[in-house]
């Protein structure tokens, strides 16, 4: 028997083509049935029947830090539950040869894990970690690109929810019981295969058939200056991938506010415009003409530019195809018959115990 919480004072993957389509069809869009991004705030005055927050933290391979144990200790979100990203994913070694981490979990596991946290079909759920802006951008596209339309990431996470005076529960976390979901199909489009980016590689930028391809993870890292954080996986970049670290899209913690948040649109704007080009680029991205196709180390920060060019097009009215390579560097870099630009090297892929 669990008892209650001590409360302390405050998918499927599209061809890469981009056919051209004209205006009238492209940017007419219809925006979000929820904020994809919320404060503190907004998050109070939401109906509490209905709103199901999710701690979606996670860490990477090298860090200390447990989310698990986090979570179970608290500080937390009242009524928050626990959501595995790398647990509620595939798994199955037929699917993902690689043994890959979260990788999108298939639309039967993800209708369980739904009902094992509570979450039903009009539940209305909110992601938060424990950084203030890293892994819930991951947990939003995940349930967007499995149809769930009501999701929305806490900006800032629990960080911001208690600098701001949210209240929060510490010890064993209560029983929620089982949500009734059904769920709806995945969505087209929002997510690229390992053939697809390679196909896409072999196009120069400025063909206007190729997608855009940025690439997340640090500018040393790209270049091939620095190590990778997963041992005997080389450095390096996608041939004809361009460079846009997820930090450039954040304000990081601060003496004010310690926690990082994502800058105002006009700044997430400006990042993204400059990432791809320049004004060129960004126009043929607004007119549909072109996808964007977001990548990182693993699939995990790829999706805080995702959901910064999703921000965008829900504020300006306009669609655009944008997709996240979901194996991303890792799974690239891993295969033996990947081309790696390192400096002014093409190296191949293949995991090596004095790669670097």
């Amino acid at each position: 028997m669990r008892f209650p919480p001590i409360t302390i004072a405050r998918l499927r993957a599209q061809p890469l083509l981009v056919q051209k389509t004209s205006m009238s069809v492209m940017s007419v869009r219809m925006k979000s049935s929820v904020p994809l991004l919320i404060t503190p705030e907004e998050y109070k005055k939401l109906p509490k029947a209905t709103t199901v927050p999710l701690d979606v933290s996670w860490h990477m391979p090298n860090s200390p830090r447990s989310a698990l144990a986090e979570y179970l200790s608290g500080p937390r979100l009242p009524h928050a539950r626990r959501w595995n990203l790398d647990e509620v994913a595939e798994l199955d070694v037929d699917k993902n040869p690689l043994s890959l981490t979260h990788m999108l979990p298939s639309k039967e596991k993800f209708r369980e894990a739904c009902e094992k946290h509570g979450i039903s079909d009009d539940s209305h759920v909110v992601c938060y970690d424990t950084v203030g802006v890293f892994s819930s951008p991951r947990a939003v596209y995940t349930f967007k690109a499995l149809g769930h339309d009501k999701v929305s990431a806490l900006d800032g996470g629990l960080p911001r929810w208690i600098a701001e005076g949210g209240e929060t529960e510490i010890g064993e976390s209560a029983d929620f019981g089982e949500g009734e979901y059904k769920g709806k199909e995945p969505l087209d489009g929002v997510v690229r295969s390992y053939e697809q980016v390679v196909s896409n590689s072999e196009k120069p930028l400025d063909d206007g058939n190729a997608e855009i391809v940025l690439d997340l993870r640090s500018r040393a890292r790209y270049d091939g200056t620095a190590p990778e954080p997963r041992p005997g996986l080389s450095s390096g970049h996608i041939p004809n991938s361009l460079p846009a670290p997820f930090s450039d899209y954040l304000e990081p913690p601060s003496d004010t506010k310690p926690y990082s948040h994502y800058k105002s649109l006009p700044e997430l704007k400006t990042v993204l415009v400059d990432a791809v080009g320049g004004e060129e680029r960004w126009h043929e991205i607004e007119q549909g003409h072109r996808g964007v196709v977001f990548s990182c180390g693993s699939g995990m920060t790829a999706a805080i530019g995702w959901l910064a060019e999703e921000l965008i097009k829900d504020a300006e009215g306009w669609k655009g195809p944008s997709a996240i390579y979901d194996e991303s560097w890792t799974g690239y870099a891993s295969r033996q018959e990947s081309k790696i630009v390192k400096g002014d090297k093409v190296v191949k892929g293949g995991v090596n115990p004095n790669s670097s």
